[in-house]
């Protein structure tokens, strides 16, 4: 059984046991939520990827959030990473990936409002609305298909160019697994729907600009780098997951020079080898670096794993983080808390 569906059977029981109120495991006192986006408003390139949580459910969620952890500083996240074993008050500590317009738009000034420090990931080759993340792409291709906005001769036509470039698969699952490496196909599909991405860019605007990244940190967020353009390090080499971290940490530092160094990886930093944390904290790239395993016990020292917070089998933070401490006590029973990336 997957940890996505052994996490849904356990849901039933983050109802009763209100963990959050005496948490059992010192060193899981501090957590760290992320999103990508908050919205009243449907996106089209992000509706097929995940749940966006609208501004009411985001304020509940942060309510849930401030009324059973106390908002950290930056300077508690460092602290935490350098002694994470030292018994301390229960903090949260936000982050947001992709640099996406909302982080501007929505999230900021509510957290502002609600005095909450956080932390904004951005993805260089996005900044300025330059160019549009892969699964991005397909998220609007897939919306526009299924809503039946496309002749059915178009369809043919795509399913059929699918099928040329990649035999096992039909044009629906291509557009749900794309990866990095297929933006010349997603480009190609939607030139037979007539979906233009340029155009997508410069009239939604769907990134955040400089000049609005760097008001976000004279507010006094933290802004973080998640590689240059968001591909799956899972799939890439040493090599290229080494210069993708070494590229956007120095467009941070040389557009923003940040207080605190942090990355955080895209998708997910499984398959990452312990030799590229390695050679990046001998070369004091960052000060931090952030995955998204949820709840775990992490081996390298200043690597923190933070709860992904728009699972669409989760309808608000209570239920998720409660089933995460109750997955990572069974987890520790099973002998399975400890992260494996290879």
């Amino acid at each position: 059984m997957s940890n996505s569906r052994f996490k849904n059977t356990l849901s039933p029981l983050s109802r009763i046991l209100p963990l959050e109120k005496g948490i059992p495991f010192n060193r899981k006192r501090f957590i760290f939520p992320f999103w990508h986006a908050v919205s009243d408003v449907p996106n089209s390139h992000l509706s097929q990827l995940y749940r966006v949580p609208t501004v009411s459910e985001f304020e509940r969620d942060l309510d849930f959030l401030l009324k059973n952890f106390k908002s950290a500083s930056i300077k508690d996240v460092l602290q935490y990473s350098q002694q994470p074993e030292i018994l301390r008050p229960k903090l949260f500590f936000p982050t947001f990936d992709d640099g996406l317009a909302e982080c501007f738009h929505i999230i900021a000034p509510i957290l502002k409002r609600k005095g909450i420090d956080a932390a904004f990931f951005i993805n260089p080759s996005f900044v300025d609305n330059k160019s549009l993340f892969h699964r991005h792409k397909a998220s609007l291709i897939l919306k526009a298909i299924n809503e039946n906005q496309f002749k059915l001769a178009e369809q043919k036509e795509a399913e059929l160019l699918v099928k040329q470039e990649q035999p096992s698969k039909n044009l629906q699952e291509f557009l749900r697994r794309a990866v990095y490496t297929d933006h010349p196909l997603l480009d190609r599909v939607a030139a037979i729907f007539s979906i233009d991405f340029n155009h997508f860019l410069t009239s939604h605007q769907p990134y955040m600009t400089m000049a609005q990244i760097k008001e976000l940190q004279a507010d006094g967020f933290l802004i973080g780098a998640h590689s240059m353009d968001h591909r799956e390090f899972f799939l890439s080499s040493e090599e290229e997951i080494y210069r993708q971290i070494i590229a956007s940490m120095y467009f941070l530092i040389q557009e923003i020079n940040p207080e605190l160094k942090t990355f955080a990886f895209p998708f997910t930093d499984f398959k990452v080898l312990d030799s590229v944390f390695e050679k990046a904290n001998q070369s004091k790239i960052w000060d931090l670096s952030f995955g998204t395993a949820g709840i775990k016990d992490e081996h390298i020292a200043n690597h923190i794993q933070r709860i992904p917070m728009e699972s669409g089998n989760f309808s608000n933070a209570k239920q998720l983080i409660r089933t995460e401490y109750i997955w990572y006590y069974l987890k520790t029973i099973l002998g399975k808390n400890k992260v494996r990336r290879q």
